[in-house]
C-alpha cells in the first residue's frame, strides 16, 4: 500500500510540475519572446531544478509546442474538438453554427495567438522550428476543413477552407487587434461577415 501511494504521490508531483513549467513558459515565450526565453530561465522562474524540467519535456521547442497545445485547448485535457464550446459549430441553423464558430476561433486566438507567434518568431532562424511551424500549419488546415464542414453540415471545398483557412490566421488577429486596436468583438463581426460571404453558395448547397 505504500509503495503504491509513494508512486501516486509522485504521478501527482509530476503533473503538477508539468503544469508549472508550462504556465511559466508561457509567461515567458510571450514577454520575452523565443531566444531570451531558455530552458534554464524556465527552471529559475519556476523554481525547479533544470533536471526537472527536461525531465518533462527533452527541449525548448518541444516545451513551447506544449504551450501551444494547452492554450488551444484552454488547459483541458481532452481533444479541442471534443470542448463543448468548439461542437457548438454543429448545432443549430447555419447563423447559429457559423456564429458559434467565430466565438470559438476568437477564444482560441486570445489564448493562443500570442503564445503561437513564438514558433512563428522561432522558424525564421531554426529549421527545427520551421519545421514544426509547416506541420502545424497542415494541422491547422485539417482543423479547419473540419470546423467549415460543420458550420455547413457538408464536406467543404478546397477552396472555401483556403479562404478561412487564410481568413482565420494568427497573424491577421494580431495585426488588426494588437496593432490596429480593434476590440475583440470587431473582429468577430468582421469575422463572421467575411467567412459568411465565402460560404455563401456551398452554405445553399448544403441546405
Amino acid at each position: 500500500m505504500a509503495r503504491i501511494y509513494s508512486s501516486q504521490l509522485r504521478t501527482e508531483r509530476a503533473r503538477a510540475n508539468r503544469a508549472l513549467v508550462i504556465a511559466t513558459a508561457t509567461e515567458l515565450f510571450c514577454t520575452d519572446g523565443w531566444v531570451p526565453t531558455t530552458m534554464s530561465a524556465v527552471a529559475t522562474a519556476a523554481g525547479l531544478t533544470r533536471q526537472t524540467v527536461y525531465q518533462q519535456f527533452d527541449g525548448k521547442l518541444a516545451l513551447l509546442d506544449a504551450c501551444i497545445d494547452n492554450a488551444l485547448s484552454a488547459g483541458e485535457p481532452v481533444r479541442v474538438r471534443e470542448l463543448p464550446e468548439y461542437r457548438a459549430m454543429a448545432d443549430g441553423d447555419f447563423d447559429s453554427r457559423l456564429t458559434a464558430g467565430a466565438r470559438w476561433l476568437r477564444g482560441a486566438h486570445e489564448r493562443s495567438a500570442v503564445i503561437q507567434n513564438v514558433l512563428d518568431q522561432a522558424a525564421v532562424t531554426d529549421p527545427d522550428a520551421a519545421e514544426r511551424l509547416r506541420e502545424r500549419e497542415a494541422n491547422r488546415w485539417d482543423e479547419v476543413r473540419f470546423a467549415v464542414g460543420l458550420v455547413l453540415g457538408t464536406e467543404p471545398s478546397d477552396r472555401l477552407v483556403d479562404s478561412i483557412w487564410s481568413l482565420a490566421a494568427r497573424s491577421i488577429w494580431l495585426r488588426l487587434v494588437g496593432d490596429r486596436g480593434w476590440s475583440e468583438s470587431d473582429w468577430e463581426t468582421w469575422f463572421v461577415d467575411l467567412a459568411r460571404s465565402s460560404m455563401g453558395d456551398e452554405s445553399a448547397a448544403g441546405h
